[in-house]
């Protein structure tokens, strides 16, 4: 399916914690690898890669560039199949329609204000639990990039 794409950028920028979660109980038995964009980066934490908790994988994801799709791949799930999940990250593009525009600008301006919920937490995009102007600035900051 169109990959999910990830707005916000939290106090590490380019680390990212990714749960993908299953319908059935996992294993993961050959580990995790994940592939950038043609023009991005990305690794999984070499201290804390990935975690298996019975229906979740808990992937730890570092030097992840802006501005592209990447692939998460989980190898040998439950012993046979590999599985990929694709991930975008654009910061900026609380709206997820893959550019960074007025229109993000807008929404995030919208919400300021008004307390962080299941709604809105895509306009708090410095992930510090405030929707303000800082929000607003970052998005800003961020007009005219584009997931390729």
């Amino acid at each position: 399916g169109t990959p999910g794409i990830e707005c916000r950028v939290g106090p590490n920028p380019g680390n990212h914690q990714v749960v993908i979660t299953f319908p059935v109980p996992v294993t993961v038995n050959g580990g995790v690898t994940v592939t950038p964009g043609p023009n991005g980066s990305a690794s999984t934490d070499p201290t804390t890669p990935f975690t298996v908790n019975n229906t979740q994988v808990t992937v730890n994801l570092t030097n992840v560039s802006n501005a592209q799709t990447l692939t998460i791949n989980l190898l040998s799930v439950n012993g046979s199949n590999n599985v990929s999940v694709p991930m975008s990250v654009l910061a900026g593009d609380t709206t997820a329609d893959a550019a960074v525009n007025s229109a993000d600008v807008s929404q995030t301006k919208s919400q300021s204000g008004q307390f962080v919920g299941l709604t809105n937490f895509r306009e708090d995009v410095n992930t510090d639990g405030n929707l303000n102007s800082a929000d607003i600035s970052l998005v800003k900051s961020k007009s005219g990039t584009a997931l390729p």
